[in-house]
């Protein structure tokens, strides 16, 4: 399997991104041996219950593909995270599996070694201007031997939300550093404010954190982990648990943390009540339809004075792929090709737009659309995040990490966040993990 590079330029630069992308114009018919007298149907299994509500720019695309081609019809069907996985998995097994589906980049990698998922190099290789439209390092997330399994979801870019409303409040600046942001919080806390709401009873809310665990030596050590020749329980990685433990005792998140949601976290900050969120770009178009839009800005998270190795890192990586099945490109593939076709439209010019313009969600394709600030201010906030000259890596440490330990790594962090752990028993409890996969 080809190494990660550590980081990467996303490099979003003009209006919004880059230039256009041109290529991956559907014709169904000619091009592709598709006869359009013909109907198609196949299932695209997202990992979110409710697609419309909760991923309206995957929505959006579907309903303009199939408005475009009737003869074509998409079954979107939605489930949170965890239970897509374990779905796929099963299906996997009992050679079901859906023919267009979410996976999380791990146990992606897993179904591609055991021959599961189809190998999508030829039909996107052939269009150099559909392989020219992508932003730098997304056509490597899933790629094993030289050979693409799939194509990353989104742009994965965590982060925090920050409320200028409350800050202007207290005559708080911005935080930039940790002792910035320990200070804010203690105001705010005195002053009956939730300084970062934080979901804690959904493990998966731990996205900021992971940001910070890059300023704390985590791409200088995971390589060893992962082969053997190093432990989580290091000193750098120790100094990090440390930190959110500081946060805890701090009073930096809620006193509810243990049994908030993340639905409750947003619905806090939204209501005001909480200066600060930990969350990620997904939540733009929400915040841009809310009344505080003008007041909504986004934030790497704090730089470290202990920290290890550069401070200034931010997060604009590719999320977890999008893959076909093995299965439908060897028995079926006229279908095959139709599902090609969708991916090439989704990733093209008129899915860029509608995933960009219409939905105020950030492409992992180039795009050369405006941004109206005035009608979305949010949105045109996170592209200046997104141009600023801060490195990324090139994949978040939840999907470096084999694909068995995300949810244990992910608990590690919100453990220590709820008070379950200590950082010394988080680590341990990481190196315990990490022994049982070998």
């Amino acid at each position: 399997m080809k190494k990660w590079r550590k980081f990467a330029s996303i490099g979003l630069t003009v209006a919004m991104l880059c230039s256009v992308v041109t290529g991956g114009i559907s014709v169904l018919a000619e091009e592709n041996g598709i006869d359009d007298s013909k109907e198609y149907e196949f299932v695209f299994a997202e990992h979110v219950a409710n697609v419309e509500e909760q991923a309206p720019q995957v929505y959006a695309v579907v309903q303009a593909y199939m408005e475009k081609h009737p003869n074509v019809k998409i079954e979107l069907q939605g489930t949170s995270s965890d239970e897509q996985i374990r779905n796929v998995k099963m299906a996997a097994q009992n050679n079901t599996l859906p023919e267009l589906f979410w996976m999380e980049q791990g146990s992606a990698v897993e179904l591609a070694e055991n021959g599961y998922l189809a190998d999508l190099t030829e039909e996107i290789t052939a269009d150099q201007e559909f392989v020219d439209g992508f932003l730098p390092g997304m056509l490597e997330s899933l790629k094993i031997d030289d050979k693409i399994y799939g194509i990353p979801c989104e742009l994965q870019s965590n982060g925090i939300w920050l409320n200028k409303k409350l800050f202007d409040e207290y005559e708080l600046d911005f935080p930039v550093t940790y002792d910035d942001f320990i200070n804010c919080a203690k105001t705010f806390k005195e002053n009956g404010i939730i300084p970062m709401a934080q979901g804690a009873k959904d493990t998966f809310t731990a996205w900021a954190f992971e940001n910070m665990h890059c300023r704390f030596g985590f791409y200088d050590h995971i390589d060893g982990i992962i082969d053997g020749s190093d432990k989580w329980n290091n000193d750098d990685y120790l100094k990090f648990y440390e930190k959110l433990e500081d946060m805890k005792d701090n009073g930096v998140f809620p006193d509810n943390v243990a049994t908030m949601s993340y639905d409750q976290s947003v619905e806090a900050f939204l209501g005001g009540k909480a200066a600060m969120l930990n969350s990620g770009v997904w939540d733009t178009k929400k915040f841009d339809q809310s009344d505080m839009a003008e007041d909504v800005y986004y934030w790497w998270g704090p730089t470290f004075s202990d920290g290890v190795g550069n401070q200034e890192v931010s997060m604009k990586a590719p999320a977890h792929p999008y893959c076909v099945s093995a299965k439908v490109k060897e028995e079926d593939p006229e279908l095959y090709n139709v599902i090609v076709d969708f991916l090439k439209f989704y990733y093209g010019k008129e899915g860029t737009e509608i995933i960009a313009k219409d939905n105020q969600s950030i492409p992992i394709t180039k795009y050369d659309g405006e941004i109206d600030a005035s009608s979305y201010p949010v949105f045109a906030r996170v592209i200046e995040m997104m141009n600023d000259d801060w490195e990324s890596p090139a994949a978040c440490p939840d999907m470096y990490i084999n694909g068995q330990l995300i949810n244990q790594y992910r608990e590690s962090m919100i453990g220590v966040v709820n008070g379950t752990y200590t950082p010394e028993e988080a680590v341990e409890y990481m190196d315990e993990q990490q022994s049982m996969i070998g």
